[in-house]
């Protein structure tokens, strides 16, 4: 069960996890009687956890089932009993067999992507039309196999697969487009683009902040001041707004606001 509290405007989620203290192991609020405490192993805090005599599946131990038989892959993947199974921190009674998974090659590959000799999954669903055989993880949630690239196991059609390059969390690129958290830019020279910072890139012509271009900013004298002021040589910027009447010659950011709390 997950337990949501709110605070005035915030809510907070407490996911139960498993926690050893003393002589004691607990899982949320309740105490797992019959662990043994000097080899007991949490596999990840939220669903898997062993010792030499059960396994334990949100706390609670899996029946007909010995640790030397259980097999811990990560990301919510196992395999026992002959069976490859999936489970989520949030939905505890998923617990979802892969009827079509193939024991002995399955594995994971990571952030969330599984496969096997025949096929590819994504947080348990299978990812139809991906080839498992060219199949592999590229950064973050973007994967791709010789015919396409994938995002969170969603095919992105437009984009070529060789020259695929992710460049940080946000900004991604192939041999002809540029692309911000999948949407392409409309503009953007892919064979000149590059990643400034967090916040800032640039290609030959512009530069961009989230996906958007600064207007007026000059890429080749352009320089971050921090993560919220930029400059080049006849402005100063705001983000992506041109702080009228600053000379970013002698421009130097103001002091945090004091919050009082």
């Amino acid at each position: 069960m997950v337990s949501i509290i709110s605070y005035g405007q915030a809510i907070v989620t407490l996911t139960p996890k498993y926690e050893i203290y003393g002589n004691k192991v607990s899982f949320g609020a309740t105490d797992i009687k019959n662990a043994d405490i000097n080899t007991f192993e949490i596999l990840d805090y939220y669903i898997y956890a062993k010792d030499k005599n059960y396994v334990y599946r949100y706390g609670e131990e899996i029946e007909n089932l010995k640790p030397e038989d259980f097999i811990y892959l990560g990301n919510g993947y196992v395999k026992y009993n002959n069976g490859v199974y999936y489970n989520d921190i949030y939905y505890r009674s998923l617990n979802k067999k892969l009827e079509e998974a193939d024991f002995a090659s399955f594995s994971l590959l990571g952030i969330g992507y599984a496969k096997d000799n025949k096929n590819v999954y994504f947080n348990g669903s299978r990812i139809e039309e991906a080839d498992a055989a060219s199949f592999g993880t590229v950064k973050y949630l973007y994967c791709k196999d010789k015919h396409s690239v994938f995002y969170m196991g969603i095919k992105l059609a437009a984009l070529e697969p060789e020259t695929f390059e992710v460049l940080d969390a946000n900004y991604t690129k192939d041999r002809y487009n540029v692309y911000f958290w999948n949407y392409k830019i409309e503009n953007a020279d892919a064979q000149t683009f590059i990643v400034l910072g967090e916040r800032y890139a640039k290609d030959k012509n512009r530069i961009y902040t989230n996906g958007g271009p600064i207007e007026k900013a000059d890429p080749y004298t352009f320089e971050i001041i921090d993560s919220r002021y930029s400059k080049d040589k006849n402005n100063v910027y705001d983000v992506d707004k041109i702080l009228a009447g600053k000379n970013p010659k002698y421009f130097t950011p103001p002091p945090p606001e004091k919050i009082d709390y």
